[in-house]
């Protein structure tokens, strides 16, 4: 069961100047370094408040980090969202996709990506949760595709499937991630070989 991120704060708080300058402060900072090598009197002291006042909304740094890419993937996942929603070609449909998986890899430091899959069993499960509903939405578009003839009857469904079940695991592998100096890279090279493969795009 999913932890809801406005479990420990209410909307006034949400709404409070200081709450927000906490949370691009630290959305800033976590961005940058990663969770892990950020403290909260680093916080504190760029977001120029005292730690009482931090306290006051969160009752520690992992709870503030939660709030912070919940709401990211909460927004991200309403863009997917429209995408597969689109009466548009499946080839369009596609090239927003990888478009939109770029534009949050960019933001995100090499850093940030590996602290944020293993910081806690909550983001861990809405992970799971938006990468299952995407995958879900994604299979019927290539099922509808294989109808249409926008993609090859051949291609096993799956066999896409189980590889997009893997991407969790690879994204956690040291091995892999040692691959790449940023994430936007990593996230490239995966999105452009899985919808590509080795023969290139079609013209």
């Amino acid at each position: 069961m999913i932890v809801n991120n406005m479990n420990s704060t209410n909307m006034q708080d949400i709404k409070s100047p200081k709450f927000i300058l906490i949370v691009e402060t630290a959305t800033d900072l976590f961005m940058k370094y990663g969770v892990k090598r950020v403290t909260v009197e680093e916080i504190c002291r760029t977001a120029k408040v005292s730690k009482m006042t931090f306290y006051s909304y969160f009752k520690n740094k992992i709870e503030l980090a939660e709030h912070i890419i919940f709401s990211i993937m909460d927004k991200a996942q309403l863009e997917f969202d429209s995408i597969w929603k689109q009466l548009s070609t499946f080839d369009h449909k596609i090239e927003q996709f990888i478009k939109l998986k770029m534009v949050y890899a960019k933001k995100f430091s090499k850093e940030f990506f590996i602290d944020f899959m293993s910081l806690s069993p909550n983001i861990r499960e809405k992970i799971l949760e938006y990468t299952q509903r995407n995958q879900i939405n994604f299979i019927k578009m290539v099922e509808q595709a294989q109808k249409s003839g926008s993609v090859r009857q051949d291609v096993s469904i799956n066999l896409m499937s189980f590889i997009m079940n893997k991407f969790l695991e690879f994204s956690e592998d040291k091995d892999f991630q040692a691959l790449y100096s940023n994430t936007e890279e990593l996230t490239w090279d995966v999105v452009n070989f899985y919808f590509y493969g080795i023969m290139g795009k079609k013209k």
